[in-house]
């Protein structure tokens, strides 16, 4: 547990200044219409953050919850297109510090191996880390 939390916070740590490097038409930028702009995929972190969040806090008291979303609905919803990219930036940076304190909260107290989506906490942080770091891929790209 201790590499993806090591990897994890490394991204925290260098994840925002590799963001702000990238020129403003790069990241606004849409390769064709259906596909998402470098700032949507980072809008699209910001709604994985959000909704596993609830994933590790809901199943510290509730039995397995089943906790999905649409990922092309909230992205089109959220309207991340036209949101400013420091805002953003700011968004992803403290949803991401606070799942790092819940990461470690959980693997303190023990409650690793609850249950998710028919999934362990376990697996689903070290899962987080890795779309995270697959999504920062593409953005940095």
């Amino acid at each position: 547990m201790d590499d993806f939390i090591h990897k994890f916070e490394v991204l925290i740590n260098t994840f925002p200044a590799e963001l702000s490097a990238i020129n403003t038409i790069t990241f606004n930028e849409k390769s064709v219409p259906e596909k998402w702009s470098k700032k949507e995929i980072l809008g699209h972190l910001i709604d994985s953050a959000m909704t596993n969040y609830l994933r590790f806090i809901r199943a510290q008291s509730e039995e397995n919850p089943q906790i999905f979303y649409a990922q092309d609905d909230f992205c089109e919803s959220a309207n991340y297109q036209q949101s400013e990219t420091k805002q953003l930036t700011d968004l992803w940076l403290s949803l991401n510090k606070q799942l790092l304190f819940l990461f470690r909260t959980l693997i303190t107290r023990g409650l690793t191996m609850r249950k998710c989506n028919d999934l362990t906490l376990a697996f689903l942080m070290a899962d987080y880390v890795t779309h995270l770091n697959h999504h920062r891929h593409q953005i940095l790209a």
